[in-house]
Formats: structure tokens, C-alpha cells, sequence
């Protein structure tokens, strides 16, 4: 495999302030030694190994993580930064971000890491478009994805009807990828999708179709084809993005490959499915992660403390396999699945 751990962030309550934890899970754990295996149907339990280093600061705040290859990326709300070296297990201060983020998204390209603000319509100002150099581990600003300067109240920017949730916010991030190794796609709920050029640093609209996935996609070279959650159900599918692009509004890339069924959570207790995540790991081979949450008690306008929430982490080995008869379709072989009970927010990475 070419990703030795799967990393995650989990906040622990620590006297008055959260701890954020970095567990990193080996997930070779998550496949049998022959292909042919099946896995059962029911996550097993597992235990959470020790945190591999844990981060702290010393006023109320907030501290956002992004991957980068197999290592960790640290900022939090003044800016401060730091650079988790997963090979040497040591941490090392890096220049402070041009401008902190407390929600973002991340790309790697090349040797550059890109983090893009989730609702970048929002505002020019508090969403911005940045860039680290790995040479040399400098931010720089980035142009901003150009739907911030674009009046939501012209019609002819939105060809097609938008739901309430599409209106409320029609520049909220939707899904997002990497295409070729050098174009960033996102698209938002009602304002179409956007090519970010990382050889000349320019922004352009690609269409007024949104990609079908819901959150991030990842490329799979040994199959050809991207591979996320589908923006309807959130079943595992696959997509060719190098076909012919849509032309016609709410026309989407068809998807090649639906695959139903994922790791269910356990059937003690109300669990609610917050997130869904997919970690390419090589060879056809992906690491399929859910987050379900679970809170108990009353909440409270006042003292939210009062609720207790658990999280339920659920890892699942799956691989994608062409079929041996030759017919060029893709078969998905389910490995083993693990769930981790935990108090707190988790984060994959």
C-alpha cells in the first residue's frame, strides 16, 4: 500500500480545554491476505491505538488539520502553524498561515498544497484561496475562486431553478477534486463548477453542472476512474471526468459504477451518519470511512456541555477489481470493517 496510516483527529475534553488527538491506524488491518475473502457483514470492535501526538493550546480557540501525503498539517486561529513528520514522529514550526481558516478544504498538487474555504461566496475576505510551497514551506494568496465577486441577484448566473438549500447559498462548496494533476475542480450547490489551472493560477467556469459526487473524489490510476460517494445517496460510485463534459444545466457526469451497502453502525442506540470519507491506498484498494454521532441529554441555549456526545468512527477495507471475464465492468470486493467508539469530534485525514 502507498498510505501507511490512516489519520485522525479526535478532541477530548481535558479540564476546560479540548485535547486534539492524531491516531494513526495501520490499514492493512482492514484486508484479508487472499481477495476472494469476504468480510462480515458487522463492523468488529477495535480499540483506538495511542495517540501518536497529541495538540494543545494555551487560550480558547480553534486548530484545523489538512494532509499532506502521509504527513499533518496544524494551523489554528492566530495563524500558527505546525508540521507533523509522521516518518521522524517529531513536530516541527513552520511560517504561520497567510490567513486562518477554521473550515477548509485541502490539495495536494505537485509539490504545492492548496486549502480553499468551504462557502468561498461568503466573502472575498474571509475566504480565501491559499498556496504552501513544499520547497521551501511558504504561503502565498492565490486568486479567489471567482464566484465571490459575482452578484447573487443576477439571473442569468443561475440558468437553472435552485432548491431552498441551493438558493439560501447557491456558492457553497458541493463536491471537489483533482483532475490530470494540475486542475482543481469544486462545485458549488447552485453556481456550477470551476477549473482552478495550478501551471498558470487562474480560476474558470467549466459549466453550470455540478459533479455527482457529494464532498471529496479521488482518482484511482490503476483503475482509470474517480471514485467518491454519490451526491443523491452517498453509495460508493465511480466516474469518468475525462469523457465529454455535460452541456446542458443539471446534467451531470453519468455514473459508471454504483456500488449500495455500507458499513451499517451498530444496532445499540440512535447513531446519525454525519460524514463520509474515502482514502485511496494503491493498488485498487480503498479505505472507506463513516462518522456517526450520537447525543444524550437536553441541549442547552446556554451550556451545551450539558449534552453528551459520542462519536462512532466505522474503517472499512474495500478493493475494486476488474472482471475476469474481460467485459471491462469493475467488481468490489468488501474486506473486514472496524468501528471505534470515541467521545468527542473525530476528523479523518
Amino acid at each position: 500500500m502507498n498510505r501507511p496510516f490512516v489519520n485522525l483527529v479526535v478532541s477530548k475534553l481535558s479540564g476546560r480545554r479540548p485535547v486534539l488527538n492524531l491516531h494513526r491506524i495501520d490499514p492493512a488491518g482492514l484486508f484479508h491476505p487472499a481477495a476472494a475473502a469476504a468480510g462480515s457483514a458487522v463492523p468488529a470492535r477495535g480499540r483506538m491505538p495511542p495517540a501518536a501526538v497529541s495538540f494543545d493550546w494555551p487560550c480558547p480557540g480553534w486548530m484545523s488539520f489538512m494532509a499532506i501525503k502521509n504527513d499533518v498539517i496544524a494551523t489554528d486561529h492566530e495563524g500558527r502553524t505546525l508540521f507533523y513528520d509522521g516518518a521522524l514522529r517529531a513536530i516541527r514550526a513552520m511560517s504561520p498561515i497567510t490567513y486562518p481558516m477554521p473550515s477548509s478544504i485541502s490539495f495536494t498538487v505537485g509539490d504545492e498544497l492548496y486549502v480553499l474555504g468551504r462557502e468561498p461566496g461568503r466573502s472575498r475576505q474571509l475566504q480565501p484561496f491559499q498556496r504552501l510551497r513544499l520547497k521551501d514551506w511558504r504561503w502565498s494568496r492565490s486568486e479567489p475562486l471567482p464566484t465571490v465577486n459575482i452578484d447573487r441577484s443576477d439571473p442569468t448566473y443561475f440558468p437553472y431553478k435552485l432548491g431552498v438549500e441551493e438558493a439560501y447559498d447557491p456558492y457553497a462548496l458541493a463536491a471537489h477534486t483533482v483532475v490530470d494533476d494540475s486542475h482543481i475542480w469544486v462545485s458549488t450547490l447552485g453556481a456550477g463548477t470551476y477549473s482552478f489551472d495550478t501551471d498558470g493560477g487562474r480560476w474558470s467556469k467549466i459549466g453550470c453542472w455540478a459533479l455527482p459526487f457529494r464532498g471529496r473524489a479521488e482518482y484511482v490510476p490503476e483503475r482509470g476512474l474517480w471514485f467518491g460517494f454519490s451526491a443523491q445517496d452517498e453509495h460508493l460510485c465511480a466516474v469518468d471526468l475525462q469523457q465529454e463534459r455535460p452541456v446542458l444545466p443539471n446534467r451531470v457526469f453519468p455514473l459508471l459504477h454504483v456500488w449500495e451497502g455500507q458499513p451499517p453502525p451498530p444496532p445499540e442506540g440512535q447513531w446519525t451518519l454525519t460524514a463520509s470519507h474515502l482514502l485511496p491506498l494503491g493498488s485498487g484498494k480503498l479505505c472507506v470511512s463513516k462518522l456517526f454521532r450520537r447525543t444524550e441529554g437536553q441541549p442547552s441555549s446556554e451550556h451545551t456541555h450539558h449534552k453528551k456526545a459520542d462519536s462512532l468512527v466505522v474503517l472499512a477495507g474495500v478493493e475494486i477489481i476488474k472482471d475476469p471475464a474481460g467485459t471491462g465492468s469493475l467488481h468490489i470486493i468488501r474486506h473486514k470493517s472496524v468501528r471505534y467508539n470515541v467521545s468527542g469530534n473525530v476528523k479523518p485525514l
